[in-house]
């Protein structure tokens, strides 16, 4: 089976100018923890995860700490316009846009490989997902998710 037959298509992307508070909504409604950033030609030049983002909240609100099992709950949270303590996070994550705060390297995998070298990646680089490139451009991703679910079949 190859990375073709059980990648997502319809891909959840970011924008270099996008913003932290836009990014944490779209993980919220789409229920993801990650998604590539691509440039206007469809290239991957980058990726935002979960952790990335609780990083750029830590950084972005120094003097707030935020202590949790989940870091989706905390995304969660700064959502939630009735903690107040987040208010103020908010506020300060405004200014931060997808650059300041995205990884730059980002491990790739071709939409003809197996899924076996997609796992392969996935362990070696201790990622969770893999944006699928033909041609340089965006076609997929594929996801420890997506994996799981292909081996249930």
């Amino acid at each position: 089976m190859k990375v073709k037959d059980i990648m997502t298509k319809k891909v959840i992307s970011l924008r270099e100018g996008d913003h932290i508070e836009s990014v944490i909504k779209r993980f919220a409604r789409h229920r993801i923890t990650g998604a590539p950033v691509i440039d206007k030609n469809k290239k991957v030049i980058g990726i935002v995860t979960e952790s990335d983002i609780i990083r750029a909240i830590d950084v972005y609100t120094p003097k707030i700490r935020i202590d949790t099992d989940s870091m989706f709950g905390v995304v969660i949270a700064v959502l939630d316009k009735k903690h107040d303590e987040f208010s103020s996070i908010k506020k300060e994550l405004r200014k931060a846009t997808v650059k300041d705060f995205m990884e730059n390297t980002v491990v790739t995998i071709s939409p003809e490989e197996s899924i076996t070298s997609a796992i392969r990646l996935m362990n070696k680089y201790e990622i969770k997902r893999l944006p699928v490139v033909k041609k340089n451009k965006l076609v997929g991703i594929i996801s420890r998710v997506d994996v799981i679910m292909a081996l249930e079949k």
